[in-house]
């Protein structure tokens, strides 16, 4: 990641081998199951949705060092989101989480130089407890009958018995296996995150008149991909407001130089806004709650990434404008808590917005 100022690292999705996706490499990815950083996973209560209670899915992590900190030498962010449509509330981030979790070169689940680029190097996963059949996470329960398979909670495993279970538990030569699912609709397709630096363009001012006419442009000629399918009236909704509200403008024009960028990485910087309100101050961000030091802003997801997910059951109404991430600025570590909850704030594209201070909390 850029450790310059004012320097913006953006994210592509990719497709790629999955072995390249594996713990040993740090790599940054979307969808799957996660590659936890610290094989000591957290207690599947933490990863509950605190609006209906079902287990969030892993959605992305980033892998985020910091260069100057022995204690964060690795370092990556964890996102988990809900599957409920009905759990999302405009500009609330009570269905969404973000863990960050760190720890030194020298620590005792990776080697302390760089792992060989080998499809089938060695590596020693015996601290890392079952997880999850379904969904990845930490798996205390297992199946009462055959006792092989491991679950999160109640939730994922009569899922399971519905969709494979039933016909292979117990079986003398089951089909089952960590490595093979013969259905899955829990999780979210495993793709590459790749990133790279945001490439520098001259952006020249331009007149109230020719703002206006820009964006009713990219609205006539259906290019505002950001907007996730909006409605006519909400795009004019737009066209309308931006008199008053350039924000919108000037996002669509910064992410018009890479339109497939999922992930804006500015540690220490802003974020890009989508809307002008609500906005969130630096007075707005608690504390950590770890070491009650301050928060900085690090990252956000963009809405271009829900087009790499796939998404069923009738959750299509899950969206966000922006993902602002704001991470403990000292990097704090815990042993008993590898990791730690941060803050994260979903700015929705409405121009009817509450007040951060009562509509975005930590979860």
């Amino acid at each position: 990641m850029s450790e310059h100022k004012n320097k913006v690292d953006i994210g592509f999705i990719n497709e790629c081998e999955s072995w390249r996706l594996h713990p040993r490499f740090f790599p940054s990815k979307v969808g799957g199951k996660p590659a936890w950083l610290n094989r000591k996973p957290p207690q599947p209560s933490t990863l509950q949705c605190i609006v209906c209670n079902e287990p969030l899915v892993f959605l992305c992590q980033i892998y985020a060092p910091i260069d100057d900190s022995e204690e964060a030498f690795h370092r990556t962010l964890f996102f988990f989101i809900c599957k409920n449509g009905s759990c999302y509330k405009p500009n609330e981030s009570n269905c969404i989480k973000v863990l960050r979790c760190q720890l030194k070169r020298d620590n005792e689940f990776y080697s302390h130089d760089p792992p060989l680029e080998d499809e089938n190097a060695e590596f020693d996963d015996s601290k890392c407890p079952a997880l999850c059949y379904i969904c990845g996470c930490k798996g205390p329960n297992h199946c009462s009958k055959c006792k092989r398979i491991n679950y999160c909670g109640k939730s994922h495993q009569v899922y399971h018995w519905k969709n494979g279970h039933r016909e292979s538990c117990c079986n003398e030569n089951p089909s089952e296996s960590k490595d093979i699912q013969p259905k899955n609709n829990i999780i979210f397709p495993e793709l590459e995150l790749t990133i790279e630096e945001e490439t520098e363009e001259k952006v020249t001012e331009t007149s109230e008149e020719q703002e206006l006419k820009y964006l009713n442009k990219l609205i006539a000629e259906e290019k505002a991909g950001c907007l996730n399918d909006a409605s006519e009236t909400e795009l004019e909704q737009y066209a309308n407001a931006s008199v008053e509200d350039k924000t919108f403008l000037k996002f669509k024009k910064r992410i018009a130089r890479e339109p497939d960028q999922v992930l804006r990485y500015n540690r220490g910087e802003s974020p890009l806004w989508i809307s002008s309100k609500p906005l969130i101050s630096n007075e707005d961000i608690p504390n950590c709650k770890y070491c009650n030091g301050k928060r900085q802003f690090e990252c956000q997801i963009m809405p271009q990434l829900l087009n790499y997910l796939d998404l069923e059951f009738g959750v299509s109404s899950i969206d966000w404008g922006i993902l602002a991430v704001y991470t403990c600025a000292n990097h704090c570590t815990d042993k008993e808590v590898p990791y730690k909850s941060e803050f994260i704030f979903k700015q929705d594209i409405d121009s009817n917005l509450a007040s951060p201070s009562t509509s975005s909390k930590e979860n």
